[in-house]
């Protein structure tokens, strides 16, 4: 679980302080949401938090292994277009990656979370 709080707004950014497990006695992480160019910034991790890199060829191992998948089962593979081929690493965060989730969730059906909460167990 994270729960996170809207701490400022302006006309380009929302800044978010993110808390791993609800605990607003740790160190909080900022993710920073950027309004006009569409982008995502985690400018602080929090201190519970943690992070591990995906590399090209396990992101492509991955999209490989559900093609066989769906081979097997009959299903089209997926195309280019659908699942593109991975080209860089990508950098996954454990709790600010949900909390980023369910504030873009919200963001993009035109509200403004002042606070939330996101539960995967």
């Amino acid at each position: 679980m994270v729960t996170f709080r809207l701490i400022e707004e302006t006309d380009q950014y929302l800044t978010y302080w993110y808390f791993p497990n609800g605990n607003e006695d740790e160190m909080y992480g900022i993710i920073l949401i950027d309004k006009l160019n569409e982008t995502v910034e985690i400018q602080k991790m929090a201190h519970d938090d943690f992070s591990h890199i995906v590399t090209v060829d396990e992101q492509n191992e991955l999209r490989n292994s559900i093609n066989e998948t769906r081979k097997e089962e009959g299903l089209p593979l997926l195309t280019e277009e659908e699942w593109p081929s991975a080209t860089t690493a990508l950098t996954k965060t454990f709790f600010a990656d949900h909390a980023i989730s369910k504030i873009i969730e919200s963001y993009n059906s035109g509200k403004i979370l002042k606070e939330g909460m996101s539960a995967w167990y």
